[in-house]
């Protein structure tokens, strides 16, 4: 693969350096009115005024910061880092996304490119914003909003350890209410003609005030007319992490992709295979393990992912007290077959929703009785004198039921 041209990259780093140089030989230039709307050569440079008092006067001045001032590094995946920034314009915390430097090739760019115009076109509050797009003299980079809150990876860590407050924050109804709006969110983009591809639990935030919102759509393809997703590059193997995304004969992540996709069936992959992914983390969500047992090598998890059946409905029921609704929800979630599984994301919404009204189909005893327990707990707050009245004489007959054996008995 060739690698990028350069000469972009470098002509705005150069007109950058001679615009700062022309902006201020003394630091910063005193003006009664605003300057002039910036070129966009200047855009690695802070643009707006600021008013500066000196003794009784008050001037407008453009300060000579660099726009994006960084911070620290947040992560890093396959072809991108993303680092933590202030945007001394705004004066607001941002995260930046840039192509990491050892794969800044052809594809990577393509990739790139695909990322910003998929996220550019899905505004949802599931899905992180881009605010600016750019180029210096470390490459290619997009801005997007800072998320500040920690990645499901973290809260399930924490789950895992046993840490008393998350527990508590956790129940069962919340992770099923947190993944009701991950799967709001991937909806949108289905809709939209999107699938993500990469859907873990390392790329999934929760804010502080409780929003969910679905990182890294790098791997984001648009849907064809034909239902597949459309493919406009290839790459070479890269990666060989269980957990980490891997891009060439298996695009993904290893632990979370669907069947299809470890296959290397790309024409396959279509809202099924997110529908799989979601499945694999709301499994590990509620019983805080993966959903196969682990594995020696990605090759191993690879063949597991494709054949191996996971744990069963009544066994999570059991062994992890995972409510039988949610257990035989995400069971079907990860049929290995696509036509087995809920064939739309509108489809598992709306059994996650029926699960939490308590109106999931009876499938074995546990959910027939939860079921009647919840019909009868609507009959109640809808006709409550004719529930008290059908109880008192529920428990006349079986008094007088008891009454009538034991006077047979004693006579």
């Amino acid at each position: 693969m060739s690698t990028v041209d350069n000469s972009v990259m470098y002509d705005a780093t150069q007109a950058s350096t001679r615009a700062s140089g022309a902006a201020g030989a003394s630091g910063a230039v005193a003006s009664q009115r605003v300057a002039a709307q910036p070129t966009a050569a200047m855009r690695s440079l802070t643009v707006l005024p600021r008013v500066q008092i000196a003794g009784d006067q008050a001037h407008i001045v453009t300060p000579r910061k660099p726009r994006y001032e960084r911070v620290k590094q947040l992560g890093e995946g396959a072809f991108g880092e993303v680092e933590l920034a202030v945007d001394n314009d705004i004066e607001r915390t941002v995260a930046i996304k840039r192509i990491k430097a050892n794969v800044l090739d052809e594809d990577s760019v393509l990739r790139f490119v695909s990322e910003v115009q998929s996220v550019g076109r899905l505004e949802h509050p599931g899905i992180v914003p881009i605010h600016d797009v750019g180029c210096d003299d470390q490459g290619y980079f997009f801005v997007m909003k800072y998320v500040e809150g920690e990645t499901l990876e973290s809260i399930i860590a924490k789950l895992r350890a046993g840490d008393v407050s998350y527990r508590s924050r956790y129940s069962m109804e919340a992770r099923a209410a947190l993944m009701l709006s991950l799967c709001r969110a991937v909806q949108f983009a289905h809709t939209r003609g999107y699938v993500h591809r990469d859907i873990k639990p390392a790329n999934i935030m929760v804010g502080a005030f409780g929003e969910v919102v679905l990182m890294d759509w790098g791997l984001a393809k648009r849907i064809s007319d034909t239902g597949a997703p459309t493919e406009m590059y290839n790459r070479t193997p890269l990666g060989q992490d269980a957990f980490g995304t891997m891009l060439g004969y298996a695009i993904g992540t290893p632990a979370y992709m669907s069947p299809e996709q470890a296959r290397g069936e790309h024409d396959r992959a279509d809202g099924r295979s997110d529908i799989y992914s979601l499945s694999a983390v709301f499994f590990e969500l509620l019983t805080l393990r993966h959903y196969l047992p682990p594995k020696s090598s990605v090759h191993a998890l690879l063949e597991a992912v494709k054949t191996e059946e996971p744990m069963g409905p009544l066994a999570m029921h059991h062994q992890h007290q995972v409510s039988p609704e949610l257990a035989w929800l995400v069971s079907r979630g990860l049929a290995k077959d696509p036509a087995q599984r809920y064939q739309s994301l509108g489809e598992l919404i709306a059994r996650i929703e029926a699960a939490l009204n308590g109106d999931a189909p009876v499938q074995c005893p546990c959910t027939g009785l939860k079921r009647a327990n919840g019909q009868w707990s609507d009959f109640i707050d809808h006709h409550p004198n004719l529930a008290v009245t059908a109880a008192v004489f529920g428990l006349y007959f079986v008094i007088a039921g008891i009454a009538s054996t034991l006077w047979f008995a004693v006579r």
